[in-house]
């Protein structure tokens, strides 16, 4: 059994990212001015991109997470599901006389849920935080070998094998 997301299909996921990128050029200039009165932001990082890598012991789940401290990432499970979300805000630091002729830097934030499947083992789940690079590893459980089958004997009962010699 795999890990699951919504969808599993790699044809959906770069409709998804393009679907995603037309959105926020049609209505961004629109969304992001200050008299629409809402956050841009919130549409960004909603479908933060995770790779999900099987490996004979474990999955594991990779995301970019640029300028995220461990504090800034947030791993939760409950009843199978894995909830992996990170908060982060930019800090600007400016010395007295400096004007800021654009600032590009932002908050940032993601949410992504996975459901397990039941051949892991939940708790033995770390993760780690390496040069922006967030790790979830998901350790797998030891796969039960196939039992061989078993041959049944049909028998007739013997009340039956006396009734059919009498008749």
């Amino acid at each position: 059994m795999a890990l699951s997301l919504m969808f599993n299909d790699p044809a959906f996921s770069h409709m998804e990212r393009a679907m995603d990128r037309a959105f926020e050029r049609a209505f961004a200039p629109v969304l992001s001015s200050p008299m629409s009165g809402c956050d841009l932001d919130l549409f960004r990082g909603a479908g933060h991109a995770f790779d999900i890598v099987e490996k004979p012991d474990a999955f594991e789940l990779v995301a970019d997470a640029p300028g995220f401290s461990p504090s800034d990432v947030n791993i939760e499970l409950t009843d199978r599901v894995l909830t992996i979300s990170g908060k982060h805000t930019s800090e600007r630091k400016q010395q007295e006389g400096d004007r800021v002729l654009r600032s590009e830097r932002r908050f940032m934030q993601f949410t992504r849920t996975f459901t397990l499947p039941d051949n892991t083992k939940p708790e033995d789940i770390s993760a780690a935080l390496d040069k922006g690079v967030l790790t979830v590893r998901v350790p797998k459980t030891p796969e039960a070998p196939n039992p061989e089958p078993k041959r049944i004997t049909v028998t007739v009962p013997q009340a039956q094998q006396q009734g059919g010699q009498a008749a």
